[in-house]
């Protein structure tokens, strides 16, 4: 593990920015799983546990379900976001294999 991991006392320290403790801790624990996750999802292709076109296929369900409730106003300005995050997941799990991007036919 590397020395540079911050406690949780740290993160909940006031930020000079003006961050909200919780939320920084909150947007710490976000970024971690999103990285987590999409390294998961890498190995997952590497060991053929999952093939790429089907990791893509949900990645690109996430993304549709994302734009529906941005449609339908439901919390659109996050759902926009997430939508861009999910985008980049599998733009780089495809990247890594060589295959198509989320979204592309």
């Amino acid at each position: 593990m590397s020395e540079e991991v911050t406690s949780h006392d740290d993160l909940a320290a006031q930020d000079p920015a003006g961050d909200e403790p919780q939320t920084r801790l909150h947007l710490a624990y976000a970024e971690a799983s999103v990285l987590l996750l999409e390294s998961l999802m890498l190995a997952l292709v590497e060991h053929g546990v999952i093939p790429l076109d089907a990791l893509i296929a949900a990645v690109e369900s996430a993304i549709a379900t994302k734009q529906v409730q941005i449609r339908d106003r439901v919390h659109p300005q996050i759902a926009t976001i997430a939508a861009g995050v999910l985008s980049q997941i599998g733009n780089s799990v495809a990247a890594a294999r060589g295959g198509r991007t989320a979204g592309s036919p």
